[in-house]
């Protein structure tokens, strides 16, 4: 086990605890993605097998949603135990193009969305949740808790673009009540935070990685998260409320991660996040 060099929260497997966890020597090992909470390597074992390695903090739920979730969008994946407070696994690396990479118009960008939403959509098994909106009651107690943390982050001075004014005006909107008959009818598991270079399209359909977050929502959220990533409007194609929904949830993001998991410094990242998603949600 070897400690990450910048992160020192993070927790990696030393080359000979893998190559005895999968059973093959590493010939080839490379980050591709890093942050406080993750890091994501490319692993090339010496029979040439090609593999995603991850590590992760909470909040992440990924490794138990693989553990729960049955569904061919899912790639073939290891559990590989804790390091501390880390989850570890790895997975497939998966030969296809990204949905990113495809060069194809809006109708059909649309059209991938709606088919890889409506698979989400029949994924078998308990799968667990990082956020659950799907009743009034959930719904009422999620946003009352993430506005206080916003309203203690503006006063605290952790959040410098937002003013103690809008508080107002989201705890108005999640109050709404078409909001909330809107937000928890038919809820089920959604993604969370689609993109485009999350999906593989592969001859023999689609595979859709990054489960760190589920959320139990309208399903629709995901649709919207791939259409704005894209920088398509997605007005024509969805309800004005999910698109809201969409934003709050950006907000409860930048909120969450600020207030609870970088408490002891202030990120500018995070309130130039909690700007954008509160102008946007404003916006329709």
């Amino acid at each position: 086990m070897h400690v990450h060099p910048f992160f020192n929260n993070l927790l990696l497997h030393s080359n000979n605890e893998l190559s005895e966890l999968l059973g093959s020597a590493i010939a080839m090992r490379k980050t591709i993605h890093e942050w406080p909470l993750s890091c994501v390597q490319q692993l090339v074992l010496q029979d040439g097998t090609k593999l995603i390695y991850k590590t992760q903090l909470p909040p992440t739920v990924e490794p138990l949603f693989y553990q729960c979730a049955t569904s061919p969008l899912l790639p073939k994946h290891k559990l590989l135990g804790k390091l501390g407070h880390c989850e570890t696994m790895t997975m497939e690396w998966i030969e296809a193009p990204l949905l990113s990479n495809l060069a194809i118009d809006e109708t059909s960008l649309v059209e991938h969305g709606k088919q890889v939403v409506a698979q989400i959509g029949v994924i078998e098994g308990n799968c667990p949740a990082y956020l659950n909106i799907g009743s009034a009651q959930a719904w009422l107690t999620i946003a009352k808790e993430i506005l206080e943390k916003l309203q203690q982050l503006i006063s605290d001075k952790r959040f410098l673009l937002v003013d103690t004014g809008v508080v107002e005006q989201l705890h108005a909107w999640a109050n709404d009540a078409a909001v909330i008959d809107g937000i928890t009818v038919q809820p089920r598991i959604t993604h969370g935070d689609l993109k485009a270079d999350q999906v593989f399209v592969t001859e023999d359909g689609y595979r859709v990685i990054d489960w760190q977050r589920p959320v139990m929502a309208p399903p629709e959220i995901d649709l919207v998260s791939l259409l704005v990533e894209q920088h398509i409007d997605p007005r024509p194609y969805v309800p004005v409320y999910i698109i809201q929904l969409h934003w709050f949830l950006r907000l409860h993001w930048a909120i969450t991660a600020q207030h609870d998991l970088f408490p002891a410094k202030r990120w500018p990242l995070f309130d130039q996040w909690a700007k954008e998603a509160i102008g946007q949600l404003f916006a329709y």
